[in-house]
């Protein structure tokens, strides 16, 4: 009787110990609660919110930096260097006549007809004591039974005496004349063998400005041995 009585009073104590735990805030811990707290996960972190961001990550491609367009330099031609303009060598005058003719244009413009006509006489290349004349319009030496008209003034030059086949003329015309029409004439009608014992080999004609040079002559005062 006893012990059961003591049995009884421990499981009241027991009891009492448990309720003056619980009123105090202290809840007794035991197994079911370890249980639950271990099972705890914070909500935070949310797993599968990480999985999908890493697979987002991964899916997503790299973006490839834009390549700049590779300048291809126009390649400019090379220069081709200026061609120097080939000179041509001014040909020496090889007969009397063709260096009669260049004496003229270089004095055609110093003077009159006369002047003119006395220069190209005196030309060291002549070898015979030479003079000139002036002309009038009509018949004249080398040109048989042609008249020659259409001139203003006139000169002829030539050797003072002899039987060398030479005679020339510096011929004035008037302004607006036919220049050619009258060479033309001159030549068509000019005999190389006027000089009865001789004969001229060469005929040259030339214009520079109003002036027109006739003359026919030996290609050369050089004699043969």
């Amino acid at each position: 009787m006893n012990k059961k009585f003591m049995t009884l009073i421990a499981g009241v104590l027991v009891v009492c110990s448990l309720f003056a735990l619980w009123g105090c805030g202290e809840k007794p811990v035991t197994n079911e609660d370890e249980i639950v707290e271990d099972e705890i996960v914070d909500v935070t972190d949310d797993p599968i919110e990480d999985v999908e961001a890493e697979v987002e990550e991964e899916e997503k491609p790299a973006e490839k930096p834009v390549e700049k367009p590779v300048e291809n330099p126009v390649q400019k031609p090379a220069e081709k260097p200026a061609e120097k303009p080939v000179e041509k060598p001014v040909e020496e005058p090889k007969t009397v006549g063709q260096k009669l003719l260049a004496d003229f244009y270089a004095k055609a413009s110093s003077g009159d007809v006369m002047t003119v006509a006395k220069a190209i006489v005196s030309n060291e290349i002549i070898q015979f004591p030479g003079d000139a004349m002036a002309v009038e319009p009509g018949f004249l030496s080398g040109f048989d039974n042609y008249e020659v008209h259409g001139f203003k003034n006139g000169a002829m030059f030539g050797p003072v005496m002899g039987t060398i086949p030479f005679v020339g003329y510096v011929f004035e015309l008037e302004d607006g004349a036919d220049k050619n029409a009258f060479v033309d004439g001159l030549k068509a009608n000019a005999n190389l063998r006027w000089n009865i014992c001789t004969e001229a080999d060469e005929m040259v004609t030339g214009v520079s400005g109003n002036k027109v040079f006739f003359l026919m002559c030996c290609s050369t005062f050089e004699t043969e041995e």
